[in-house]
């Protein structure tokens, strides 16, 4: 049998012959395939050979690793991105709301400080880089973003923290962002990161190029990164990061002083007419008022406004659902505070009881204090006491034994006497 000599015969062998090459050396398979293009008559031009040999190619282990955990992770982040985020081409032209489908094609779009959930940390590392990359091995990122200079944003995807969460969760909610705060800051200081980078925005790495996209998609929880820190950090370094220097930190530092704040207010609003929406209005307007003053010379610049006001909506919720600090006289139909127990700015806008009303009150009242022994009545005094001494410090009032009966609407020998027995 005549062999088969015609040159279309010996394309398939020459093709896996050059794509053996491109396994051992890119740049060398690369000179043979245009060598063999131009035998076979393409023009540089035409891209028709490199799909020819495509099913000669198998992947790399990197690239097999890519596919596998990479590429699951990146179809991840473009899913979880909010319906709304923040994207821009270019930050130094300012950045502005758009849908997800067209943040999705901007070369830098939202990946922290979402309002509904914390999803990941992002740090701004510069370090020189065998430096860096001594510490990016010591603790994998989920993904490394790498710029030309050697510079990168390594990100940290962590189980995702909910922001909106019921009146009952506040407190557990305000325990975990400190945490976060915490964990944050251990990780710009175990990176060295820029402490003027605030996480809001980073390169999208849907256009990120693929050889400068590290990073095999791990994900951590919250309590393994903070342990993981904890074990590479000597303990002197760590008692010196400051979380509230950290980017979450100001989320703490906002939600505590403006609760503390709302404590001190919400009896002068309840028993009015429309005195909800009053209440919530006010602490709409203190919030954005602290971000202003609290973060005006923080490093990572004020809070974004849509941050704030989710803040302000916890805090308002909760406060009026939930606190009873002061001492309330319960009347027959409304829950009005009780005026003496009130600043006189406040009492001026309480009309005082008349009449029936006035004797509903005191009944009430009375029956209450009949009904309270013992131990109960101490414990509830001890609350009012440490309530009061918190308005009094977020005041930056003198903390007095007078000023604390006054706040707390107990007698001063009672609160005299719980103050020494504080300060000892």
């Amino acid at each position: 049998m005549e062999r088969n000599t015609r040159p279309e015969a010996r394309i398939p062998q020459t093709l896996a012959k050059i794509a053996g090459l491109f396994q051992k050396d890119p740049a060398l398979g690369e000179r043979a395939l245009r060598a063999y293009a131009a035998l076979v008559g393409l023009s540089p031009g035409q891209r028709s050979y490199l799909e020819a040999l495509r099913p000669f190619l198998t992947p790399s282990r990197r690239e097999r690793a890519r596919e596998a955990f990479q590429a699951a992770y990146l179809r991840h982040f473009a899913e979880s991105l909010p319906r709304y985020p923040y994207a821009t081409d270019d930050p130094a032209q300012g950045v502005r709301i758009q849908k997800r489908e067209n943040a999705l094609k901007r070369v830098h779009v939202q990946v922290g400080h979402y309002p509904h959930a914390v999803l990941r940390l992002v740090v701004d590392v510069d370090l020189p880089w065998p430096l860096a990359e001594e510490r990016f091995r010591a603790l994998p990122p989920t993904l490394m973003l790498v710029n030309q200079t050697g510079h990168f944003h390594a990100w940290y995807e962590i189980d995702p923290i909910p922001l909106r969460v019921p009146p009952e969760r506040q407190e557990t909610l305000r325990k975990t962002l400190a945490l976060l705060a915490q964990v944050e800051a251990l990780l710009e200081t175990f990176y060295g990161a820029d402490p003027g980078y605030n996480g809001l925005l980073s390169r999208n790495p849907l256009l990120h190029p693929p050889e400068w996209t590290w990073g095999g998609g791990k994900r951590w929880t919250l309590e393994d990164l903070l342990r993981e820190l904890q074990a590479l950090l000597p303990r002197g370094v760590r008692r010196a990061a400051r979380w509230e220097l950290s980017s979450y930190g100001r989320n703490c530092a906002l939600f505590d002083r403006l609760r503390v704040e709302a404590y001190g207010q919400v009896n002068a609003f309840r028993g009015l007419t429309g005195g909800w929406e009053a209440f919530r209005n006010w602490v709409y307007q203190r919030a954005y008022a602290l971000n202003q003053a609290l973060f005006r010379d923080h490093p990572k610049g004020s809070l974004d406004p849509r941050e704030v006001g989710h803040t302000a909506k916890s805090v308002s919720g909760w406060t009026w659902k939930n606190y009873r600090g002061t001492r309330v006289w319960p009347t027959s139909s409304t829950g009005r505070p009780d005026r003496s127990r009130l600043p006189p700015e406040a009492r001026a806008h309480i009309p005082p009881l008349q009449g029936q009303e006035l004797r509903e009150a005191v009944k009430a009242g009375a029956s209450l204090g009949g009904r309270k022994r013992g131990s109960q009545r101490r414990q509830e005094t001890e609350e009012r006491l440490v309530e009061a001494l918190k308005r009094l410090q977020a005041r930056g009032e003198k903390v007095t034994a007078r000023a604390l009966a006054r706040e707390a609407g107990v007698k001063p020998h009672t609160a005299s006497r719980w103050l020494k027995r504080m300060r000892k």
